[in-house]
């Protein structure tokens, strides 16, 4: 799996793919292991999912997965620059409740700093 990590200042990782992808059962178990390193690395973490098209519900797994690790190690995962049909899933989903998403993945690191001033 492709993905960008943009490390920034306060220990925060940006994780993006530099292309549209379709994030599904055909690369959930990639798209796992991709997890696992980045979060060995990092507990703050901002997904960028501005190229996400769709995903399913692995993927969605994953991504609660993600969070719960992330948490437990004292950090949190932050969703990002949402399109309009990602944004749907979250909603019909109900994880808008659980993630927090911002508008932007700039807002998503301010929100970092902020959350732990």
């Amino acid at each position: 799996m492709n993905l960008l990590i943009d490390e920034r200042p306060g220990g925060i990782a940006v994780v993006s793919w530099p292309a549209r992808i379709v994030l599904d059962i055909a690369n959930a178990e990639e798209l796992r292991d991709a997890f696992r390193s980045v979060e060995q690395a990092h507990s703050r973490i901002v997904m960028n999912l501005s190229q996400v098209e769709f995903m399913d519900s692995s993927v969605i797994g994953a991504l609660v997965g993600f969070l719960r690790r992330a948490r437990a190690a004292g950090g949190d995962v932050k969703l990002a620059a949402l399109t309009p049909d990602i944004e749907t899933i979250f909603e019909l989903t109900r994880l808008q409740r659980v993630f927090r998403i911002l508008p932007t993945v700039d807002e998503a690191v301010q929100d970092f700093a902020a959350s732990s001033s």
